[in-house]
């Protein structure tokens, strides 16, 4: 049986199919969703103000820089957590091994 299927998801008035993996359905959906979301944020933010000629694309490259901004933030911060986690690891073995400084 194919693992994959093949879905329809709705962002900013578009349908996009996609070939995922069954299990991965959910992750996606919700994906759109917050997409989805955030453009209409930039799209209420921006509403009214005359300076500003959006069009769909320009909510979309807006959405995906915060969306790989925060991915980043999230990435730094795991490595921070990781090298900080080492530290103390390395911290407890010492104390274990009574090499206390």
């Amino acid at each position: 049986m194919d693992e994959h299927l093949i879905i329809n998801l709705r962002v900013a008035d578009m349908r996009y199919p996609l070939r995922i993996k069954r299990q991965e359905e959910e992750i996606f959906r919700k994906a759109a969703e917050e997409i989805d979301y955030k453009i209409g944020q930039y799209k209420n933010y921006f509403t009214g103000d005359s300076s500003h000629s959006l069009q769909n694309s320009d909510y979309m490259a807006m959405t995906a820089i915060q969306a790989v901004a925060e991915k980043v933030e999230h990435q730094l911060r795991a490595c921070g957590f990781e090298s900080r986690m080492k530290e103390l690891t390395q911290e407890l073995e010492d104390y274990l091994k009574g090499n206390v400084k």
